[in-house]
């Protein structure tokens, strides 16, 4: 994961500064809009994430525009840790999605190159890269002992199932402190730009 995540990141870096691709072009294709709704297309789990978005940004500008630091930066913490780590394991779980990763991965790496890049956009960016990386590869664990549960030593499947869940639960523990990081980041960010 870690290899893909470099190589689609570069590419895209690097096609970026070369001029080889635009992202003004690649914005609205039809695999970057796929990517980015993936989840609002799930029935049932895409209407509550959309009422749950709408809920969370009327509360985000409302404490950003009431200069409340604490509170703002709890609300894009927990959007962070919660709701998109959660979309990251639904996404992991499918597997399907996973193909969609070095694209997503290839933007963002062109995103960087073409557009204005501050230390905190940096900043946010490994906060939030090292978070849901854990995720991700806590799921694809959690997934892979389960399906190939002998060959990992595991006596049943359900033994493999309760330390796959468990191993996820620590790496979600521990992506909440690169994400609480980025969330730091992100808020003194947002406020220093409202306050401008």
């Amino acid at each position: 994961m870690a290899g893909i995540y470099v190589v689609s990141f570069g590419s895209g870096f690097v096609a970026g500064k070369l001029k080889l691709a635009s992202v003004d072009k690649l914005r609205n294709s039809g695999i970057s809009v796929l990517n980015r709704n993936l989840e609002s297309r799930v029935p049932g789990y895409g209407f509550l994430l959309q009422k749950y978005r709408e809920w969370e940004r009327r509360q985000l500008f409302r404490a950003i525009y009431r200069n409340r630091v604490v509170k703002s930066m709890f609300i894009i913490f927990l959007n962070n840790w919660i709701v998109s780590n959660l979309t990251m394991v639904v996404r992991t779980v499918f597997v399907a999605p996973l193909i969609l990763y070095p694209y997503g991965r290839f933007f963002q790496g062109l995103t960087f190159a073409q557009a204005p890049v501050t230390y905190s956009t940096w900043a946010v960016f490994f906060g939030e890269f090292g978070g849901y990386f854990l995720t991700i590869c806590g799921t694809l664990c959690a997934l892979i002992w389960t399906i190939l549960y002998g060959r990992f030593g595991f006596a049943s499947r359900k033994k493999a199932v309760t330390r796959g869940l468990a191993f996820l639960g620590i790496m979600v523990f521990l992506s909440g402190f690169f994400i609480l990081f980025s969330s730091y980041i992100e808020t003194l960010s947002i406020l220093g730009m409202s306050v401008r």
